[in-house]
């Protein structure tokens, strides 16, 4: 049976970004696996090229243990969050990375993706990361079956000075005086756009698989 991975750049635990990569996964109806690149230990490329002759990856870190499973996977949902109007450090490492499969041969080309973005829509950050992500997979020739964003949560919720703090994005999203009460947090669940874009992409992997 094809199996998919899903990869997650955000280190939150059981973040939007995990549960919306999820849902496409499960939605699927294909084995699956989804990691989250804080749990390894990953270097940016060093553009050394020692990758060229074998596809191999000469750091000595913990790709190892990444790049098999990206090789064995049959297609991919990748996502990201999107801080400072870019996309997050640790998914743009894995973009680097994977350029060690794609001397001489393009490994993973052909292979079905979608890719997902989490963060504030509407103000430029999500729509940039959501892009970088679609143009890497392109670029890797893989078959880019679609994209989603979705709203995600600002620090200043969580942080525990975001009332007061003088930087405090919450004015700017709740209005002055805001004070940060649970209907203030959205969740991948709540956004029927998004479930529903979701679950017509996850179908999408059925056809190519």
């Amino acid at each position: 049976m094809p199996k998919l991975l899903g990869i997650s750049g955000s280190p939150v635990k059981k973040s939007n970004t995990d549960r919306l990569i999820e849902l496409i996964l499960k939605n699927s109806g294909e084995d699956y696996e989804l990691i989250k690149l804080s749990d390894y230990d990953l270097n940016p490329c060093q553009a050394c090229l020692g990758c060229a002759s074998d596809n191999v990856c000469k750091q000595d870190d913990e790709w190892s243990e990444v790049a098999p499973k990206i090789k064995e996977a049959d297609g991919f949902v990748i996502g990201g969050y999107a801080p400072y109007n870019a996309i997050d450090a640790r998914t743009k490492i894995l973009m680097e990375r994977m350029y060690s499969m794609r001397h001489q041969k393009v490994m993973n080309q052909g292979k079905p993706a979608v890719a997902v973005a989490v963060g504030m829509k509407g103000m430029g950050s999500v729509e940039n990361a959501v892009n970088q992500i679609a143009t890497f997979a392109e670029m890797e020739q893989m078959n880019l079956l679609g994209t989603v964003m979705a709203d995600g949560n600002v620090t200043c919720l969580s942080c525990g000075y975001g009332e007061e703090c003088e930087v405090s994005a919450l004015p700017m999203l709740f209005g002055e005086d805001c004070e940060i009460t649970d209907d203030k947090f959205t969740s991948i669940e709540e956004q029927d756009e998004v479930t529903d874009k979701s679950k017509e992409l996850a179908q999408k992997f059925r056809s190519e698989l």
